[in-house]
Protein backbone atom coordinates (compact mmCIF):
# COMPACT_ATOMS: atom_id res chain seq x y z
CA UNK A 1 0.00 0.00 0.00
CA UNK A 2 3.10 2.22 0.83
CA UNK A 3 3.82 2.79 -2.77
CA UNK A 4 0.71 3.22 -4.31
CA UNK A 5 -1.46 5.17 -1.41
CA UNK A 6 -0.23 9.03 -2.09
CA UNK A 7 -1.34 8.72 -5.89
CA UNK A 8 -4.40 7.56 -5.09
CA UNK A 9 -5.49 9.69 -1.95
CA UNK A 10 -4.44 12.70 -4.16
CA UNK A 11 -7.11 12.14 -6.99
CA UNK A 12 -9.86 10.79 -5.02
CA UNK A 13 -8.73 14.80 -2.39
CA UNK A 14 -7.85 12.94 0.55
CA UNK A 15 -4.78 13.01 2.46
CA UNK A 16 -1.97 9.99 2.70
CA UNK A 17 -1.50 9.63 6.05
CA UNK A 18 0.42 6.49 6.02
CA UNK A 19 3.21 7.86 3.87
CA UNK A 20 3.60 11.22 5.53
CA UNK A 21 7.30 10.54 5.65
CA UNK A 22 9.13 7.77 3.59
CA UNK A 23 11.57 6.29 6.89
CA UNK A 24 15.01 4.87 5.66
CA UNK A 25 15.36 1.74 4.09
CA UNK A 26 16.56 -1.66 6.28
CA UNK A 27 17.95 -4.48 4.55
CA UNK A 28 15.91 -6.97 6.54
CA UNK A 29 14.96 -9.81 4.21
CA UNK A 30 11.71 -10.98 2.80
CA UNK A 31 10.52 -14.04 1.47
CA UNK A 32 9.74 -14.04 -2.41
CA UNK A 33 7.46 -16.84 -1.57
CA UNK A 34 3.73 -15.88 -0.74
CA UNK A 35 2.57 -16.94 2.32
CA UNK A 36 -1.39 -16.79 1.44
CA UNK A 37 -3.02 -19.87 -0.99
CA UNK A 38 -5.63 -19.24 -3.75
CA UNK A 39 -7.91 -21.79 -4.91
CA UNK A 40 -10.78 -20.71 -7.35
CA UNK A 41 -11.85 -17.16 -6.93
CA UNK A 42 -10.67 -17.58 -2.99
CA UNK A 43 -7.66 -16.16 -1.37
CA UNK A 44 -6.79 -17.63 1.90
CA UNK A 45 -4.10 -16.39 4.17
CA UNK A 46 -3.53 -18.96 7.07
CA UNK A 47 -1.35 -16.40 8.99
CA UNK A 48 -3.47 -13.71 9.44
CA UNK A 49 -6.61 -16.33 9.57
CA UNK A 50 -8.46 -13.99 6.79
CA UNK A 51 -10.46 -15.15 3.45
CA UNK A 52 -10.82 -12.65 0.63
CA UNK A 53 -13.15 -13.96 -2.18
CA UNK A 54 -13.60 -11.96 -5.43
CA UNK A 55 -16.28 -12.57 -8.00
CA UNK A 56 -16.05 -16.71 -9.43
CA UNK A 57 -15.49 -15.01 -13.50
CA UNK A 58 -12.66 -13.02 -12.39
CA UNK A 59 -9.33 -15.04 -13.44
CA UNK A 60 -6.28 -15.31 -11.75
CA UNK A 61 -3.77 -13.05 -13.04
CA UNK A 62 -0.58 -13.70 -10.19
CA UNK A 63 1.20 -12.85 -7.18
CA UNK A 64 4.33 -11.38 -6.01
CA UNK A 65 5.79 -10.75 -2.33
CA UNK A 66 8.39 -8.47 -2.06
CA UNK A 67 10.53 -6.30 0.50
CA UNK A 68 8.38 -2.74 -0.06
CA UNK A 69 10.98 0.05 0.12
CA UNK A 70 13.13 -1.76 3.07
CA UNK A 71 10.11 -1.04 5.19
CA UNK A 72 7.35 -3.88 5.48
CA UNK A 73 6.54 -7.09 4.04
CA UNK A 74 4.01 -7.08 1.33
CA UNK A 75 2.44 -9.45 -0.84
CA UNK A 76 -0.30 -9.19 -3.83
CA UNK A 77 -2.61 -11.33 -5.58
CA UNK A 78 -4.15 -10.16 -8.42
CA UNK A 79 -7.83 -11.00 -10.39
CA UNK A 80 -8.79 -9.52 -13.31
CA UNK A 81 -11.99 -9.81 -15.84
CA UNK A 82 -11.14 -8.45 -19.23
CA UNK A 83 -12.63 -8.82 -23.01
CA UNK A 84 -11.77 -11.09 -25.92
CA UNK A 85 -8.57 -9.26 -25.98
CA UNK A 86 -7.62 -9.44 -22.32
CA UNK A 87 -8.44 -6.19 -21.98
CA UNK A 88 -8.62 -5.07 -17.84
CA UNK A 89 -12.55 -4.63 -17.41
CA UNK A 90 -12.46 -5.18 -13.77
CA UNK A 91 -9.56 -5.53 -11.70
CA UNK A 92 -9.50 -7.14 -8.01
CA UNK A 93 -5.96 -6.74 -6.07
CA UNK A 94 -5.64 -8.20 -2.78
CA UNK A 95 -2.76 -6.82 -0.82
CA UNK A 96 -1.35 -7.91 3.00
CA UNK A 97 1.15 -5.97 4.04
CA UNK A 98 3.29 -5.32 7.34
CA UNK A 99 6.12 -3.36 8.62
CA UNK A 100 9.55 -5.23 9.34
CA UNK A 101 10.05 -5.93 13.04
CA UNK A 102 13.17 -3.92 12.70
CA UNK A 103 11.07 -0.61 12.35
CA UNK A 104 8.46 0.65 15.18
CA UNK A 105 6.07 2.57 12.19
CA UNK A 106 2.27 2.51 11.70
CA UNK A 107 -0.18 3.03 9.54
CA UNK A 108 -2.72 5.34 10.12
CA UNK A 109 -6.14 4.98 8.12
CA UNK A 110 -8.05 7.34 10.86
CA UNK A 111 -7.62 10.25 9.15
CA UNK A 112 -7.84 11.09 5.23
CA UNK A 113 -10.21 8.15 4.65
CA UNK A 114 -13.35 7.29 5.29
CA UNK A 115 -14.71 4.05 7.63
CA UNK A 116 -16.92 0.93 6.79
CA UNK A 117 -18.32 -1.42 8.79
CA UNK A 118 -18.27 -3.78 6.26
CA UNK A 119 -18.59 -8.06 5.43
CA UNK A 120 -19.66 -8.94 9.27
CA UNK A 121 -19.33 -5.73 10.92
CA UNK A 122 -15.29 -5.03 10.71
CA UNK A 123 -13.95 -1.24 10.59
CA UNK A 124 -12.64 -1.33 6.74
CA UNK A 125 -10.96 2.52 5.60
CA UNK A 126 -11.86 3.61 2.03
CA UNK A 127 -10.75 6.34 -0.55
CA UNK A 128 -11.90 6.21 -4.13
CA UNK A 129 -12.31 7.90 -7.21
CA UNK A 130 -11.03 8.47 -10.55
CA UNK A 131 -7.18 7.98 -12.02
CA UNK A 132 -4.88 7.55 -14.89
CA UNK A 133 -3.50 4.31 -15.42
CA UNK A 134 -0.40 6.03 -16.80
CA UNK A 135 0.56 8.44 -14.44
CA UNK A 136 3.60 7.41 -12.88
CA UNK A 137 4.66 5.64 -10.11
CA UNK A 138 7.40 4.83 -7.80
CA UNK A 139 10.16 1.88 -8.78
CA UNK A 140 9.94 -0.72 -6.45
CA UNK A 141 6.59 0.13 -5.58
CA UNK A 142 2.96 -2.19 -4.83
CA UNK A 143 1.82 -0.45 -8.48
CA UNK A 144 4.85 -1.55 -10.36
CA UNK A 145 4.35 -5.44 -8.69
CA UNK A 146 0.45 -5.06 -9.73
CA UNK A 147 1.39 -3.64 -13.27
CA UNK A 148 4.17 -6.73 -14.18
CA UNK A 149 1.92 -8.93 -12.58
CA UNK A 150 -0.76 -8.16 -15.32
CA UNK A 151 1.65 -7.97 -18.14
CA UNK A 152 3.15 -11.28 -17.81
CA UNK A 153 -0.29 -12.72 -17.37
CA UNK A 154 -1.05 -10.57 -21.01
CA UNK A 155 -3.80 -8.23 -19.77
CA UNK A 156 -3.53 -4.75 -20.90
CA UNK A 157 -5.49 -2.28 -18.97
CA UNK A 158 -7.62 1.04 -19.78
CA UNK A 159 -6.14 4.32 -19.81
CA UNK A 160 -8.66 5.59 -17.34
CA UNK A 161 -10.22 3.96 -14.29
CA UNK A 162 -12.42 4.52 -11.33
CA UNK A 163 -10.70 2.69 -8.04
CA UNK A 164 -12.08 2.20 -4.50
CA UNK A 165 -9.41 1.22 -2.10
CA UNK A 166 -10.39 -0.62 1.26
CA UNK A 167 -8.12 -1.22 3.79
CA UNK A 168 -8.68 -3.72 6.78
CA UNK A 169 -6.27 -3.40 9.85
CA UNK A 170 -5.24 -6.88 10.86
CA UNK A 171 -4.17 -5.60 14.47
CA UNK A 172 -6.54 -3.33 15.30
CA UNK A 173 -9.35 -5.00 17.47
CA UNK A 174 -10.58 -1.22 18.89
CA UNK A 175 -10.84 0.04 15.26
CA UNK A 176 -8.79 2.91 15.50
CA UNK A 177 -7.47 2.88 11.98
CA UNK A 178 -3.87 2.59 13.39
CA UNK A 179 -1.92 -0.61 13.37
CA UNK A 180 1.05 -2.40 11.61
CA UNK A 181 -0.36 -4.88 9.40
CA UNK A 182 -3.31 -4.38 6.86
CA UNK A 183 -5.04 -6.26 4.37
CA UNK A 184 -5.98 -3.81 1.18
CA UNK A 185 -8.17 -4.65 -1.29
CA UNK A 186 -8.73 -2.20 -4.39
CA UNK A 187 -11.36 -2.71 -6.72
CA UNK A 188 -10.86 -1.26 -10.27
CA UNK A 189 -13.23 -0.86 -13.01
CA UNK A 190 -12.89 0.86 -16.56
CA UNK A 191 -13.86 4.47 -16.96
CA UNK A 192 -14.84 4.68 -20.33
CA UNK A 193 -18.28 2.88 -19.85
CA UNK A 194 -19.54 5.91 -17.94
CA UNK A 195 -19.17 7.92 -21.12
CA UNK A 196 -17.31 10.66 -18.69
CA UNK A 197 -13.30 11.33 -18.25
CA UNK A 198 -10.84 11.51 -15.68
CA UNK A 199 -10.80 15.07 -16.30
CA UNK A 200 -14.64 15.72 -16.09
CA UNK A 201 -14.52 14.51 -13.05
CA UNK A 202 -11.66 15.58 -11.20
CA UNK A 203 -9.83 18.96 -10.99
CA UNK A 204 -6.52 19.70 -9.29
CA UNK A 205 -6.58 15.70 -8.08
CA UNK A 206 -10.21 16.55 -6.37
CA UNK A 207 -13.08 15.39 -7.64
CA UNK A 208 -15.77 17.69 -8.64
CA UNK A 209 -19.71 17.75 -8.44
CA UNK A 210 -19.63 15.22 -11.71
CA UNK A 211 -18.22 12.49 -9.99
CA UNK A 212 -21.06 12.48 -7.63
CA UNK A 213 -23.66 10.61 -9.37
CA UNK A 214 -21.10 7.83 -9.78
CA UNK A 215 -20.41 8.07 -6.47
CA UNK A 216 -22.27 5.66 -4.20
CA UNK A 217 -22.75 3.33 -7.32
CA UNK A 218 -19.15 2.63 -7.66
CA UNK A 219 -18.77 2.39 -4.08
CA UNK A 220 -21.77 -0.53 -3.95
CA UNK A 221 -20.38 -2.25 -6.27
CA UNK A 222 -16.51 -2.50 -5.04
CA UNK A 223 -18.21 -3.93 -1.15
CA UNK A 224 -20.53 -6.02 -2.81
CA UNK A 225 -18.12 -7.79 -5.45
CA UNK A 226 -15.64 -8.82 -3.00
CA UNK A 227 -15.96 -10.18 0.88
CA UNK A 228 -13.86 -10.73 3.68
CA UNK A 229 -13.96 -13.56 6.19
CA UNK A 230 -12.02 -14.37 9.34
CA UNK A 231 -11.66 -18.22 10.44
Amino acid sequence: MIGWMALAAAIAGQTAQAEHQMPPATQEAVSAVPVASVSGNVVRHPVEKVRVRVPEKAVYAGAERFNLYGVADAEIHVFVEADAAKKMQRLYWVQFESYLPDNDHRYNYADGNTRFDLWGGTPTWLVWGPRLTSAPYRAGGDRESVMRILSRAGFTVPPEVLNVRMVQMLDDPEGTGHGRRELMIIYSEDLAPTGKTVAELAVDGKVNDAFKPLEKPLIDRATTSVSVERF
